[in-house]
Parts: structure tokens; sequence; C-alpha cells
């Protein structure tokens, strides 16, 4: 026994001389959080587009507001997506002087508020999003009162949805809805014990 511990240890010197050094094995792994949010469905919504010359014209492109948080006061907070058509793309660069190329195919605005229509209900439900001024390439663009929907389906987080705005229809206590989507939306960090043993390359 004496002997295979010296020849272990004689093993190990010989590892660390050459710039081996030894695999650790953890129980558990630091883990990137998972992108979460709940879409709408997609729709083509209009904005009030005006160039950096000050002239102005309304826009059409398919928009998406991705749900991130549920609110105690009835409102959602999430983030719009907004697809800039080729024309509005080519009269912005023109008006600023840019190539076509600097110009986003995409506008995305965080943070935003958004409130249930009065009396909305499923099988679709309709979001009210407040006004917002947004820069682009020099250019402003206008986005006031755009509603977006989330259609009825089988899915659980539709379902709340629908729960959601029956409770407010009723006047009724909606606390309970408002955790569960929240909980949906931002789910727990895998714990120690949920995580199996991960070999590390060495």
């Amino acid at each position: 026994m004496n002997r295979m511990l010296a020849n272990g240890i004689l093993l190990f010197a010989s590892m660390m001389a050459h710039g081996f050094e030894p695999v650790v094995v953890c129980s558990s792994v630091a883990q990137v959080k998972p992108a979460t949010g709940f879409p709408t469905t997609p729709k083509t919504v209009s904005a009030q587009l005006k160039l950096a010359d000050g002239t102005s014209f309304s826009v059409f492109g398919r928009a998406t507001f991705t749900v991130v948080r549920a609110n105690e006061n009835d409102t959602v907070t999430g983030t719009l997506v907004f697809d800039l058509p080729v024309e509005a793309r080519n009269k912005i660069a023109q008006s600023s002087n840019l190539s076509v190329n600097n110009v986003p195919t995409r506008v995305s605005v965080n943070e935003l508020t958004a409130s249930f229509r009065r009396g909305t209900a499923c099988p679709q439900i309709k979001l009210l999003i407040a006004a917002k001024m947004v820069e682009v390439a020099g250019a402003q663009l206008l986005f006031d009162r755009v509603v977006l929907n989330i259609n009825e389906t089988a899915e659980h987080m539709n379902q709340l949805f629908c729960s959601w705005t029956r409770q407010i229809n009723v006047k009724r206590q909606r606390q309970g809805v408002i955790a569960a989507i929240n909980r949906l939306l931002a789910p727990p960090e895998p714990t120690e014990e949920a995580v199996e043993n991960k070999p590390v390359k060495p």
C-alpha cells in the first residue's frame, strides 16, 4: 500500500513539473440565465417618421411586443420590436446623408409599458402601448397608441393572460395570476441538487 502511495506521489510531482494541472470536477456549474419573454402575435402597425429635413410621413411595419414582466397595476413591461420597411430606410438614409446600410432594419424599444384595452378579453386580448419617440439614424420615429394582440391558445401562458383579463373585467383579485405569469417569465435559477455532475475537459 505504501509503495502504491509513493508511486502516486511521484506521478503527481512529475505531472506538475511538466506543466499539467489537476482537473477538478464540480458538483454545480455556473449557467447563463436563459432569455425570457412572451411575445404578442406579430402585426402590421403604423408609426410617424420625421426625417432630418423636417418632413414627416406614416410608415407601416411588422411589430411585436415581448412581455418581460407583469405588474400589479394591471400593466405589462416589455420590448417593442418594429421592422422598418425598405422605403423608410431609403428616405432616412437620403435625408441624413448616410448609406442605407447604416440605417437599421429593425428598431427595438426596451422598458415600454403596455396596458389592456378596456373590456378586452379572450379569444383576442388587445394591448395598448404608450407613445414613444425613438431616434433612428438622425430621424425620429413616433409610436402612438400601438395596439397588439395576444390570441387565445391552449398554451399555459396564453391561458394565464385570459384569466388575468377575465378577473379584471369582473373586478376580482388577480395577484395570484400575475405572480404565476412572472414565474413563467423568469424561472428560478437551478439549484445545486438539480444540476448533475458534468465532466470537465482537461
